[in-house]
């Protein structure tokens, strides 16, 4: 698209924020506030679970992993879905899919029932991050873009602490059931504003021409761009090819690999943690409300980590800050596993834990956004999350494996440890960081 013989996305890039894209990012943020709500409601009810159901120690991890089997099958399938049939669309879809599953899981009655629920459930909340981010990515200008995909990347952590505080007061009165029910209400009651409010993605209306053509110019007079000057043309031939193959081809194959291998890696880490510390703190002998709060703890580090990432990367560059980041990502989680004695301690490094392994990712994610092209970013990002899904998916299986086998504690987070620093190798062989986009 061009007007005036320059593009939409360079006046994007050059000019003030409208409303309009404040506005997306208030609604993608509210979205993944409860994704993040909805993904960690397993973790927070699991100690309750655990005791109601008389279920054995580790036996959740299965449970754990389909949820995250689910979110690996979302952003796969609803990712390409995006760049397909509109980024607004794949996110309607996403939302009412992890909305109902919610409500259901709350009627779980059986290990079963709760399984399958978790599984459907994933699906949504796969779909829901990949589709965000690049529709927050198209209409953020480059300058504040990593800022932008920080800010609604904090709703994984405000979801994850709001349903650490309100877990802890549902659940004595309403039960494990409640933290369900309110995960599937909130975003039901969302949805009818994203229908009205959310505009879709200007790249995909262009291409879809005359048919799309009003919707378009409605989009531009709300970014206050005059609709008559604009030129819709095709995409090039190079783009015309399906989103999934534009990962590999233009010299892109290598680092679409090592980003693969460092969500993959990170997301491990990440989804042991959210999944197992409120348990492995009752099973060191504390309340259940501390679990629940350790929940908090993890989350708010991962809310600021990423806020001061995203200033760094525009200073320094995404190389030199991922590398560090990662470090001390695994200098905390190991650290964590030696600190079981004393309850300060163990906040104190599950907040550096969250700070560090939540910064990186949402880091990560913003990197995806950049390295790939408009027409396949979706596709991009959602693939990036979804071969991290598999190793999210791993993270607490292996956690509940090893929890069975009667590891210690420095044991299980010492090894984490160590996949954090192998996320140092494959994000330092990267080849296109990004690059300062502003002066020291």
């Amino acid at each position: 698209m061009v007007t005036g013989g320059r593009s939409v996305e360079a006046l994007i890039d050059e000019g003030p924020v409208k409303p309009l894209q404040w506005w997306v990012v208030v609604l993608c943020t509210l979205v993944i506030v409860f994704d993040g709500f909805d993904v960690q409601a397993i973790a927070f009810t699991a100690p309750v679970l655990m005791t109601e159901w008389a279920l054995a120690k580790g036996s959740l991890g299965p449970v754990f992993g389909a949820g995250l089997v689910g979110m690996a099958l979302g952003a796969l399938i609803l990712g390409p879905l995006g760049d397909t049939f509109g980024r607004k669309s794949a996110i309607l879809i996403s939302v009412a899919t992890f909305s109902l599953f919610s409500l259901l899981t709350a009627t779980a009655t059986s290990y079963e029932g709760l399984f399958a629920y978790r599984l459907l459930t994933g699906l949504g909340l796969g779909g829901a991050l990949p589709n965000a981010t690049a529709l927050i990515a198209e209409y953020a200008p480059r300058r504040l873009r990593n800022l932008m995909i920080s800010l609604i990347f904090l709703g994984i952590p405000i979801g994850g602490m709001t349903g650490g505080v309100l877990a802890a007061e549902i659940i004595p009165y309403w039960g494990w059931e409640g933290v369900f029910l309110l995960g599937g209400l909130g975003p039901l009651l969302l949805l009818p504003v994203l229908m009205l409010a959310l505009p879709e993605s200007l790249r995909f209306l262009a291409n879809r021409g005359v048919k799309r053509e009003v919707a378009l110019k409605k989009v531009l007079i709300r970014l206050q761009i005059e609709p008559d000057t604009v030129v819709m043309a095709a995409p090039p031939e190079a783009t015309r090819s399906l989103p999934l193959v534009q990962l590999f081809k233009e010299g892109l194959a290598r680092d679409t690999v090592l980003l693969w291998a460092t969500f993959f890696l990170n997301l491990m880490a990440i989804y042991f943690l959210i999944s197992w510390i409120p348990s492995l703190l009752v099973s060191a002998g504390y309340g259940v409300s501390d679990g629940a709060y350790t929940a908090v703890v993890l989350n708010l580090g991962g809310a600021i980590g990423p806020l001061l990432l995203a200033w760094l990367i525009g200073r320094f560059g995404s190389r030199l800050m991922l590398v560090i980041y990662f470090l001390c990502a695994a200098l905390a989680v190991a650290l964590l596993g030696r600190s079981a004695d004393h309850l300060a301690l163990v906040m104190l490094m599950t907040f550096l834990a969250g700070f560090f392994t939540f910064g990186a990712q949402i880091g990560l994610n913003a990197l995806a956004a950049s390295i790939y092209p408009t027409t396949a970013r979706s596709t991009g990002v959602g693939w990036a999350l979804g071969v991290g899904r598999i190793g999210s998916i791993l993270g607490p299986v292996l956690g509940g494996v090893l929890l069975a086998l009667g590891w210690a504690m420095p044991g299980y987070f010492g090894l984490f440890g160590l996949i954090l620093l192998v996320a140092v190798l494959t994000i330092l062989l990267v080849d296109r960081h990004q690059r300062p986009s502003y002066s020291r």
